[in-house]
């Protein structure tokens, strides 16, 4: 399921909490990344100068010798939905023809299939799959996802096959939250997920691979970890390993011909997934990136190949049962945009709750405190999601 970081009250809302993105930030407020050699930073202009490329050039460039590619990203941003929008016509064009996507249910791929191959674009209909898929993810770019694959299969040429999506996330019954103490109640979380795992994530996916597909796979980076293993961190101490992801069961059948892609975003500190946000990698990407002469740049890159791959991290909650941990233990692709300081966030779709699906979305919320919520609340709790980072939007460069 999405990530999410719910009000610890019910009595407020993040939104109330937040002063709205980026407002009363100023330039001395920013932290810089940590400075980076003048060798390394001339290592780093030479080699991307080589090897990088466009972020659609690569990602095409991976489907060459690889099956399924996992873009992995930290959730909300718009640039990233943008750029899955516009990936799907370039891969359609190269023969890739399915994505698969964390924010639709395999039991509503009827539904994401009557959308994308619709003569006219039914706005309430993909409404429908996202509300069904996570009460709160009322988000105009995540929506626009599907309709860029549905303008794919309206505009495709006579004989070229259709642009399918494929919902993979399991059907989540949060009815049974009806406390706060129930959110960590292990009894109660076995009848939220109703006997799934993320093994069912992928059975969709294998099966369009079995079938000759290759498949874009668009989820949260934690789902789409292939060949490592995300730790569980405890008051800053390695507990052992979580359950495997998505990626991790696509990788044990497919082996490296699943791949993960990260979409360049804040990491947690190695204190733990509630602690404060720092650049990833220890900000060498970020540090490269403000210095260079040209200022920042769209770039994808083959993480193992690059200079960056092997450099040990030190302060990131990935670390815990990696040492030394690496850029390319964590993801075999990245994909830089922009710095932190530019990111935008989604956009909230106005009256997401209303009138005809007030009553399913107070019983099916992740927060049990919402139940008993107005309209008006509601979406101002739902519209609250995207403030979630709010920790270093404007403080980061």
């Amino acid at each position: 399921m999405p990530i999410v970081r719910l009000p610890v009250s019910c009595g407020r809302l993040f939104l109330l909490a937040v002063v709205f993105v980026f407002s009363g930030c100023s330039g001395s407020d920013m932290v810089d990344p940590p400075p980076i050699s003048a060798e390394l930073q001339n290592e780093l202009e030479t080699w991307f100068a080589r090897h990088g490329q466009p972020p659609g050039d690569y990602v095409a460039g991976l489907f060459e010798d690889h099956d399924v590619v996992l873009l992995g990203e930290m959730h909300r941003f718009r640039h990233d939905e943008l750029l899955v929008q516009e990936m799907i016509p370039r891969l359609h064009a190269e023969g890739v023809n399915v994505l698969a996507t964390e924010f639709a249910r395999r039991k509503d791929q009827a539904l994401v299939d009557s959308l994308v191959m619709s003569p006219e674009w039914n706005e309430d209909l993909g409404r429908e799959i996202l509300f069904r898929m996570f009460m709160p993810w009322g988000f105009r770019e995540y929506l626009d996802v599907f309709k860029a694959a549905w303008r794919v299969n309206r505009e495709r040429p006579t004989g070229r096959p259709p642009f399918r999506i494929l919902g993979v996330n399991n059907n989540l019954d949060y009815s049974h939250l009806r406390s706060e103490a129930d959110r960590n109640d292990p009894k109660v979380r076995k009848l939220v997920e109703g006997g799934q795992t993320e093994a069912d994530w992928a059975v969709p996916v294998l099966a369009a691979v079995e079938q000759g597909e290759k498949v874009l796979a668009h989820c949260g980076i934690h789902h789409a970890f292939t060949g490592f293993r995300q730790p569980r961190v405890v008051d800053g101490a390695f507990a052992g390993y979580g359950r495997l992801r998505f990626g991790n069961h696509l990788r044990d059948v497919l082996g490296e011909r699943a791949v993960t892609v990260y979409l360049h975003a804040p990491w947690n500190t190695a204190s733990g997934y509630n602690a404060e946000f720092v650049h990833p990698a220890d900000g060498r990407l970020d540090a490269f990136m403000l210095m260079r002469d040209g200022g920042p740049f769209l770039v994808g890159f083959d993480v193992a190949a690059s200079p960056l791959g092997d450099l040990p991290i030190e302060n990131a909650v990935y670390r815990h049962g990696h040492e030394p941990f690496t850029l390319a233990r964590f993801c075999d692709g990245c994909i830089y945009t922009k710095p932190v300081s530019e990111y935008e966030p989604v956009t909230y779709i106005e009256n997401w709750i209303n009138e005809r699906n007030v009553e399913r979305a107070r019983a099916n919320t992740m927060n049990p405190c919402w139940r008993d919520f107005s309209i008006a609340q509601l979406n101002e709790g739902c519209r609250s999601y995207i403030a979630d980072h709010h920790r270093f939007y404007g403080r980061l460069r």
